[in-house]
């Protein structure tokens, strides 16, 4: 083997063993009711990952990175209550991040984060699930929160 096969070589396994064990980049977190919720990336996919005392449990996401919880201003979550369907708390996950042209229709700055779909993380009381359903072709954006109906809609 040459000496230029052989270092295309090594850079070439050190190159595929970089992205095989890297670590997801954490893009939102919360606490809620002694449980730490973790919105993570790894190669374009969101996951989430909710952790507490005696377990953890990650839930993969149908989103595009990066994803972030949706809120009014710099506060916690927005979230609702909804106890016909058994839902203590009701949040929204963005993700699907806007494109430059879409930025530029919508007339957003560059500072904010939004993205064009949403997947639901509901709190029963007892445990965390991910919605069924997602917001489809919806402008959503982290630090402006959602109307009310579009919570309901991901509980049913």
């Amino acid at each position: 083997m040459t000496m230029k096969k052989y270092i295309l070589a090594v850079f070439s396994l050190l190159f595929i063993s970089h992205q095989s064990y890297a670590e997801p980049a954490v893009t939102d977190s919360f606490t809620f009711k002694g449980h730490k919720i973790t919105l993570t990336q790894n190669q374009q996919k969101c996951q989430l990952e909710v952790s507490s005392s005696d377990q953890k449990k990650l839930h993969p996401l149908a989103l595009t990175a990066p994803c972030y919880f949706l809120r009014n201003g710099d506060s916690d979550p927005q979230s609702y209550r909804y106890p016909d369907v058994n839902v203590e708390a009701a949040f929204i996950v963005l993700g699907n991040p806007v494109s430059a042209d879409e930025r530029e229709i919508w007339n957003l700055s560059s500072d904010i984060q939004c993205g064009t779909q949403g997947q639901g993380l509901l709190f029963d009381g007892v445990r965390f699930s991910v919605s069924q359903k997602t917001l489809n072709r919806i402008l959503i954006c982290k630090d402006k929160g959602s109307d009310e109906k579009n919570y309901r809609f991901l509980c049913n």
